[in-house]
């Protein structure tokens, strides 16, 4: 009885942080799983029923931000064509692809972007932007896709800096809107791993109920949340997936 409820637990974190920072929370459920004895998973079954939790995540926040004006539909829409692909094409690949490779790459990339999130100024806080570089943004979407398919998180982690920092894209808009992105990413990617059997519903319902749930309560709260306090946390968020993965990427090498 112990063990569903414990799953519920992680769904629930994972799904309030991945809905307030646009995260997905595949960053937190795949260590998880993967990482802790008690739950016996291994890496593709932990990625798999993450798959399905950031999918949860993007429906139990997406309405609530649309309704409240924070998503900008245009252009989620616009580059979820990249990421969606991507995802595809991660999800197909991601047994033929050595995980540590681009676990050691991954984490280079979103230690940077921490820093960049921190250091640089903000746009406005909310407002249509002075929006640019849509042919970058779409081509790095896309690679968060691949991230996201191939190691089970929403792909946030590349999404948010990308239109926050190269796109110029506010930054409680940029959360609301990756959110809306992700869930089209956890589609695609959750059909290919479906096709494949890979899913173990008894882990992936529980840890799914729990991140629609947490979903909720994170989109709730960020209209309250202040702009520069949200980069801090999804600073330090990023510093943390950054270690999960070099963590992941050192100790498959050895």
């Amino acid at each position: 009885m112990a063990y569903p409820i414990l799953l519920f637990l992680v769904g629930l974190v994972a799904g309030t942080l991945g809905a307030l920072l646009g995260l997905g929370g595949g960053a937190i459920i795949v260590p998880c799983l993967a990482l802790i004895p008690y739950f016996h998973l291994t890496m593709h079954e932990a990625i798999a029923a993450s798959i399905v939790g950031v999918l949860m995540t993007s429906l139990g926040g997406s309405a609530r931000y649309i309704d409240e004006g924070l998503t900008d539909l245009r252009l989620g829409m616009l580059l979820a064509l990249g990421a969606t692909t991507g995802a595809v094409l991660g999800s197909l690949a991601s047994h033929a692809i050595k995980d540590s490779i681009l676990e050691m790459l991954f984490s280079v990339i979103i230690v940077y972007a921490s820093f960049e999130m921190i250091r640089r100024r903000s746009p406005a806080d909310t407002g249509p932007g002075d929006y640019r570089h849509y042919a970058t943004g779409i081509t790095l979407t896309g690679v968060s896709g691949i991230v996201a398919g191939m190691l089970g998180v929403g792909g946030g982690a590349i999404n948010v800096p990308v239109m926050h920092l190269i796109m110029g894209v506010p930054v409680k808009i940029t959360t609301a809107t990756s959110n809306f992105m992700i869930g089209a990413t956890a589609s695609a990617a959750v059909l290919v791993y479906l096709l494949r059997g890979s899913i173990n519903f008894s882990v992936a319902v529980p840890v799914g109920l729990g991140v629609f749930i947490g979903a909720k309560l994170g989109a709730s709260r960020l209209k309250t949340i202040d702009a520069v306090l949200l980069k801090r946390i999804f600073a330090v968020m990023l510093l943390i997936i950054a270690a999960e993965m070099l963590y992941q990427a050192m100790r498959a090498s050895l």
